[in-house]
């Protein structure tokens, strides 16, 4: 991908969070909005200044510094996967795997959260994982 990629908004990733929690009847909340900004512009600053230009490696980016920001008061990481899936699909793309189990997803991100080296194999996965529309 050579041309700038269309960006996860802060306005998009509250909704996709809002969306999430109250399907689990949870408390809806976002407790560091700044937090939340920073997080989405991750994969910007690699495409910037780090040269990557693959969405899957943008958004493994999206996916990992979503789910480490806790901007949110519940569903950090489903919103991070949700930021991630939107990310693929507003460029271009579909995730072949779309109806991945949420404990999957948790799992995912919680591993890259704690060992940032794992990042490697989300955007392997992602790659093999993600096809044209």
């Amino acid at each position: 991908m050579s041309v700038e990629p269309l960006w996860v908004t802060v306005d998009e990733a509250i909704l996709l969070n809002q969306v999430i929690v109250q399907s689990t009847g949870e408390t809806h909340f976002v407790r560091d909005e700044g937090a939340l900004e920073s997080a989405l512009n991750r994969p910007r600053s690699y495409f910037d200044y780090h040269d990557v230009h693959e969405v899957a490696a943008l958004a493994a980016q999206l996916i990992l510094a979503v789910g480490k920001a806790h901007a949110f008061e519940q569903g950090n990481k489903r919103t991070a996967w949700a930021a991630g899936r939107l990310f693929i699909r507003n460029n271009g793309y579909r995730l072949k795997v779309e109806n991945m189990p949420q404990i999957a997803i948790a799992g995912i991100v919680e591993h890259m959260m704690v060992d940032a080296t794992q990042i490697t194999r989300l955007i392997s996965s992602l790659r093999h994982n993600i096809e044209p529309i």
